[in-house]
């Protein structure tokens, strides 16, 4: 058998993962933007992002899609962009550097550069990006197929965001969100903004929340004031 030097092993146990040191929230620096926000959430694989006014909640744009990491390139897939269908299935490849909660970004063609600052992490059990699966409708559970057109909700420990598109067509439906918390087996979100009901922002909707064999049971009112009951899955 052959012997691994001890120096060797220990650098592998040491070696950060860096998709770990991305998964949770980053805010985006802009000095030039005062009353503008814009939040991205991370998984191990997929992210989400919001911009939008904190004075008033007012929804400016939403994007998502999946990420990968590689020595310093780190590069965006994305499936939705709300300001352009076009962005649809593009890549942007960046320069990367994450040092004392700081991401720094370059982007390798227009080499724009961004700095993002964590404001909260992902270590939470099921903490990640879930996917619809099933909606009871008519008296029946609807299996929501694994299509182009989806929901998901991303969570970090603190933070979440929902959006609605299609990845083949890059149809923007909506998106909302802001900050959550369980208590007692309930899940409760604080609306920070949503771009089809900009009304809710401020609101509180809670749901009844139990997650088994890694199924996420969710019921209670809807943004629309009906009740519902909804199964979500691990998506990314």
């Amino acid at each position: 058998m052959k012997h691994i030097p001890l120096l060797v092993i220990m650098l592998i146990i040491l070696q950060p993962s860096s998709a770990q040191e991305l998964k949770g929230a980053w805010q985006k620096i802009d000095k030039n933007a005062d009353d503008q926000k814009t939040i991205k959430l991370y998984s191990d694989s997929y992210f989400t992002s919001s911009t939008y006014l904190v004075s008033s909640g007012e929804f400016i744009s939403a994007t998502g899609g999946t990420y990968s990491l590689s020595n310093s390139d780190y590069i965006e897939n994305y499936e939705i962009d709300s300001k352009s269908r076009a962005v649809t299935g593009t890549y942007l490849n960046f320069d990367f550097e994450v040092k004392n909660d700081t991401l720094n970004l370059q982007d390798k063609n227009s080499r724009n550069e961004e700095t993002w600052v964590r404001i909260d992490k992902a270590e939470g059990e099921y903490v990640t990006c879930w996917k619809i699966h099933q909606a009871f409708r008519d008296s029946k559970w609807l299996t929501i197929e694994d299509k182009p057109r989806k929901t998901l909700k991303m969570l970090t420990d603190n933070y979440y965001q929902v959006l609605a598109l299609n990845s083949q067509t890059g149809e923007f439906f909506g998106s909302s969100g802001g900050t959550w918390s369980n208590e007692d087996g309930r899940h409760q979100e604080r609306i920070h903004f949503f771009s089809k009901k900009p009304t809710m922002v401020g609101d509180t909707l809670t749901f009844k929340k139990e997650i088994k064999d890694s199924i996420w049971n969710h019921n209670g009112k809807s943004s629309e004031g009906d009740y519902i009951q909804e199964r979500w899955k691990v998506f990314k």
